[in-house]
C-alpha cells in the first residue's frame, strides 16, 4: 500500500501531469484548442464533398477530447492551423461548421433530453403504482415469491427512471455546455511553416480575426 501511494504521488509530480494540467490562454482569457490540418478541406469529411459540410469525425472527435479536459467555467478559442494557405473563403466555411455542428449537437441533445425525461417519470410512475398497488393488496397475495417479484419489478422501474432522469440528463448536459461553448468560440486559422510546426511555437504568428 506504501509503495502504491508512493508511486501514484511520483506519477502526480510527473512532468506529464503538470503538462496535462497546464492550459494555454488567449490574451482575453480564453483556452486555447489546437488543431493542426495539412489543408482546409480535412477540416470537412470527404464524403460530403461539394454537399452538406459535414465536419471530419476525426476532427470532431479530436477536439471534443480536447475539451474534456477544459473546465467547465472555461471559455474556449478554436485554433486551426494549417501546412497550406488558407483563403478567407475557406476561413468563413470553417467557422460557418463548427457553429453548425454544434448548433445541430445542441438540438439534438435537447430533443434527447425531452425523451429521457418523458421515458424517467413514465418509469418512475409505473414502479411506484407497482410498489403501492403490492402494499394495498398485500394481504391478497398469498404466495410470498409474487410479492418479492412485484416488489422487484416496481423497484426495477422505479431505478431505472431515477437513472434516465438523473444520470443520463447529467452528462447530456456536459455535453450540451460544451457544445455551447464550442459554438461561441472564436475560431482563428492561419498557416504556419516547417519551423513552427516542429517547435510547437504557434504564438509567433499573428492571430487571425477576420470577421465571421
Amino acid at each position: 500500500m506504501f509503495l502504491r501511494r508512493k508511486l501514484l504521488k511520483k506519477l502526480e509530480n510527473s512532468s506529464a501531469m503538470r503538462e496535462a494540467n497546464t492550459l494555454d490562454y488567449t490574451k482575453d482569457g480564453k483556452v486555447k484548442i489546437y488543431v493542426g490540418l495539412k489543408t482546409a478541406n480535412d477540416f470537412f469529411s470527404p464524403f460530403a464533398y461539394k454537399t452538406y459540410e459535414l465536419l471530419n469525425p476525426s476532427v470532431v472527435d479530436y477536439i471534443n477530447m480536447s475539451v474534456a479536459s477544459v473546465p467547465q467555467n472555461e471559455d474556449l478559442s478554436l485554433e486551426v492551423f494549417t501546412e497550406e494557405p488558407t483563403s478567407n473563403t475557406e476561413k468563413k466555411r470553417i467557422r460557418q461548421a463548427v457553429k453548425r455542428h454544434n448548433a445541430e449537437q445542441i438540438v439534438a441533445i435537447n430533443r434527447r433530453l425531452k425523451r429521457n425525461l418523458f421515458i424517467g417519470l413514465t418509469f418512475c410512475i409505473i414502479g411506484l403504482a407497482i410498489m403501492i398497488m403490492t402494499g394495498l393488496f398485500y394481504n391478497r397475495l398469498h404466495k410470498i415469491y409474487m410479492q418479492e417479484i412485484l416488489a422487484i419489478v416496481g423497484w426495477m422501474f422505479l431505478w431505472d427512471g431515477l437513472e434516465f432522469i438523473l444520470e443520463d440528463r447529467v452528462e447530456l448536459k456536459r455535453k450540451k455546455q460544451r457544445c455551447i461553448k464550442l459554438m461561441g468560440a472564436k475560431v482563428h486559422i492561419r498557416q504556419y511553416d516547417r519551423k513552427i510546426q516542429r517547435e510547437y511555437r504557434f504564438g509567433e504568428y499573428e492571430e487571425d480575426y477576420d470577421e465571421e
